[in-house]
């Protein structure tokens, strides 16, 4: 083959499409048995505004920290200067990093029997309770929530000797205390 000859390739044919059946739009909620009858109908994990309001005092205290480092060393660098903010900066990285890992394992579940939250890096701390034993589900926004529109749901048992379930750092908290509501009184009048 020379320069000038055009190349040649080779195109095999696609065999004609095999005709497959039709697959069925999936459902808009899929629900999952647990135990018999229970059935998960919410799951949700924390806003991602988590990481950084569970990880702010940690990096604000290193930034404040590097400004008097920085004011100390009146705009002279040294080589202890520069340790301690690659130090600080490390710190305020790891704090971040330790809250994006709290945040990845923490979820929060509501099925129709029950409330739980699901929580820990090394070991899984779960909390649960019926939701025939709640007394109140108490909806809590603190300032700095309203702004980043978070909020907590605070769910208190009947009897002491169950735990309390909390749900901290929601998105959409209203509509998600509202939903719990509903299938507390559901679960509550037996329907």
């Amino acid at each position: 083959m020379t320069d000038s000859e055009p190349v040649r390739s080779v195109v095999a044919e696609a065999p004609a499409a095999v005709k497959s059946p039709a697959i069925a739009a999936p459902k808009a909620a899929v629900r999952l048995e647990l135990d018999g009858d229970e059935i998960i109908q919410l799951s949700i994990k924390p806003s991602l505004w988590f990481i950084a309001v569970v990880s702010a005092k940690w990096v604000l205290v290193a930034a404040l920290l590097g400004v008097v480092v920085a004011v100390a060393l009146q705009g002279g660098g040294t080589r202890q200067g520069l340790v301690t903010f690659q130090l600080l900066a490390g710190v305020a990285v790891a704090r971040v990093a330790v809250a994006a890992l709290q945040w990845a394992s923490q979820l929060y579940v509501l099925t129709n029997r029950r409330v739980m939250r699901f929580r820990g890096i090394l070991s899984v701390n779960v909390v649960g309770c019926p939701l025939t034993r709640i007394s109140a589900a108490d909806l809590r926004i603190l300032g700095y929530e309203r702004w980043l529109r978070l909020g907590s749901v605070h769910m208190t048992p009947v009897a002491p000797e169950l735990p309390a379930v909390v749900w901290d750092h929601l998105a959409h908290p209203v509509e998600i205390h509202e939903h719990l509501l509903r299938a507390i009184r559901k679960a509550q009048s037996g329907s």
